[in-house]
């Protein structure tokens, strides 16, 4: 199973529109640079599931025959807006699991389309989308109901927990549980900035209190990559900037 990472940006991206920080002047020069809204897709045997989907050109490149669920984090638009536009589609029903969020974001539930909302997640209850992947939902702070998630394989688990503020002592106790072989984790802002987000300070911390040999760093605004390129993450390696393209696997 593999997973890779179509965007580690923050909800402005990077570049942001008409700003000329060092950050932005360099990801209008190199793609490699570039960070689109923070989502994620699973390749499995059976086909491919979004987490997430914020990116708006996914109509573009995303297989109708291939997609087999979307899984959502939670309800902002920069984390569904790609959704407006695959709803159209004339084709059988795909599966969307989420939080238990009743508002939705503007008319989706209303006029959902293709998309089956339906499939609603509890909070640390195991659900198996495949035969590959079982998903556990941990609750996470953010400004409206929000799910990190365990992805587990047949033996091995990945965490993912976009746009994050803190992790409740239950939550946390859950990941380890799980041993994930690595955790990644919205950061926004330099440290001590910010809010309804991680700042580095903060995130680094989750080294420890979820007891992780790898920790990669997601949701990244300008400001916070600007300040990298003064202030470098340790050298140790343990904690990763992500990229857009990244890539995991999952036994």
């Amino acid at each position: 199973m593999l997973i890779r990472l179509l965007g580690t940006g923050n909800a402005p991206q990077i570049p942001v529109f008409g700003c000329g920080c060092r950050a932005c002047r360099r990801a209008r020069v190199d793609e490699n640079f570039r960070r689109r809204p923070t989502s994620a897709e699973i390749q499995t045997a059976r086909g491919r599931f979004l987490v997430d989907a914020g990116r708006t050109d996914l109509a573009d490149w995303v297989d109708p025959d291939s997609l087999q669920g979307v899984l959502l984090t939670h309800y902002h638009m920069d984390h569904v807006a790609g959704l407006f536009q695959l709803r159209w589609g004339p084709i059988d029903p795909i599966p969307v699991y989420g939080p238990p969020d009743p508002i939705g974001a503007d008319d989706l539930f209303a006029h959902p389309g293709c998309l089956d909302f339906s499939h609603t997640l509890s909070a640390y209850q195991p659900h198996t989308v495949c035969e590959e992947l079982t998903v556990i939902p941990v609750p996470i702070k953010h400004s409206r109901l929000t799910f990190g998630y365990i992805l587990k394989g047949r033996r091995e688990a990945l965490v993912y927990l976009s746009d994050c503020d803190g992790i409740g002592p239950e939550s946390a106790d859950c990941i380890r549980r799980a041993e994930p072989k690595a955790v990644i984790v919205d950061c926004s802002f330099p440290p001590g900035q910010g809010r309804n987000h991680l700042s580095l300070d903060r995130a680094l911390e989750l080294v420890r209190v979820l007891e992780t040999p790898w920790l990669y760093l997601t949701h990244i605004g300008h400001d916070l990559e600007v300040y990298l390129m003064d202030h470098p993450l340790p050298a140790d390696g343990q904690v990763v900037l992500a990229q857009d393209g990244m890539t995991f696997t999952l036994d």
